[in-house]
């Protein structure tokens, strides 16, 4: 078995041990310009990048995930930002939420970065993904009024690269500008639930 076969079945196991879907894990990946849906099936090409990344979600470094005698983390000792999404499962790309989801589309984004830290940088590409159908196909993100109003603001950069089909992609950067709390948590999960 070649390293990224062992990584890529240990990842799998542990994703399923905390019963972590890979949109899940993608919203936990957020961030870091990296997408775990797929590299289980090898529909997607696994990374050193995420190879190093991907144990930062169990609160283990690489070296230790690689391990053969790694065991699964304590409760307490896994990141806030995984205890979050294990705890109350946000909507994901695995949903369809149908023409209602339209009306809400600052609720599902709230929903999506609340485990995200004040600083922490995402493109619209990354948070377009981890939506729910049909708000993953593209919708516009009006963070100037509203739940999403303060949350998070648009850098004047972005990242640039070139999709399947070789076009240049102009991607939006926005940042974290202030902790998602529990009253903003709260006013999203009321207007889903009207």
């Amino acid at each position: 078995m070649t390293i990224k076969e062992r990584f890529i079945a240990k990842s799998k196991k542990f994703r399923l041990y905390f019963q972590l879907t890979e949109d899940q894990i993608d919203l936990l990946l957020l961030g870091k310009n990296l997408v775990y849906k797929g590299v289980e099936s090898q529909h997607h090409i696994l990374t050193l990048e995420m190879m190093e990344k991907y144990p930062l979600i169990y609160g283990l470094d690489w070296h230790t995930f690689e391990e053969d005698t790694a065991t699964y983390p304590l409760w307490d000792e896994l990141p806030e930002a995984t205890k979050k999404i294990i705890l109350d499962t946000p909507y994901t790309a695995a949903d369809d939420v149908g023409k209602d989801g339209l009306k809400n589309t600052a609720s599902y984004i709230i929903l999506a970065i609340k485990h995200l830290n004040v600083g922490t940088q995402f493109s619209e590409s990354e948070i377009m993904r981890c939506l729910p159908y049909p708000l993953n196909k593209g919708v516009t993100i009006y963070q100037t009024s509203g739940l999403l109003k303060g949350a998070f603001k648009k850098l004047r950069r972005s990242r640039k690269f070139k999709d399947e089909k070789g076009n240049d992609v102009i991607d939006p950067l926005y940042q974290i500008h202030k902790p998602i709390d529990e009253h903003l948590i709260g006013k999203a999960k009321r207007k889903l639930e009207k």
